[in-house]
């Protein structure tokens, strides 16, 4: 059986390419999405909070739970996208070997077209960043 992309490799890897990239750009948005909105809810409820004081010690543990629990499922999808975004530049890397970029020698004399690559991880400073923010709401939230 023939394969559908047989004689138009480039074709199906640059096709391919497009996709991861654009899907790695629409992962690295949502990240920041979903960060932005917790963190604005955070500053929201801690200034208002702030301005207007609960004295029931029953509501403010009911809003420190719900803190947590938004502060956990936030964690949790940003680590879903975290791992997902590891797949798709893995699958760029991938393509770039297949087209010869890593390869030294191949498109510039005594080089290679792409630079040694270097992962750089950011779920550890949104992480950083819930963590912190659910630590100042329990400040505010508490205080005496």
């Amino acid at each position: 059986m023939t394969k559908a992309y047989e004689g138009h490799e480039f074709d199906a890897l640059k096709l391919r390419y497009e996709d991861q990239v654009g899907l790695l750009s629409s992962l690295t948005q949502f990240d920041f999405k979903i960060f932005v909105a917790f963190f604005t809810l955070q500053l929201v409820m801690g200034g208002w909070l702030s301005a207007n004081p609960i004295s029931s010690c029953t509501v403010r543990v009911g809003l420190a739970v719900i803190d947590v629990v938004l502060a956990a499922l936030s964690v949790k999808l940003l680590h879903n996208q975290h791992c997902r975004r590891q797949e798709v530049a893995d699958t760029i890397k991938n393509i770039n070997t297949a087209l010869g970029f890593d390869e030294p020698g191949v498109y510039i004399p005594g080089s290679s077209l792409n630079p040694p690559y270097k992962r750089r991880y950011w779920f550890m400073w949104y992480w950083v960043g819930v963590v912190v923010s659910t630590a100042g709401l329990f400040v505010v939230l508490f205080r005496p």
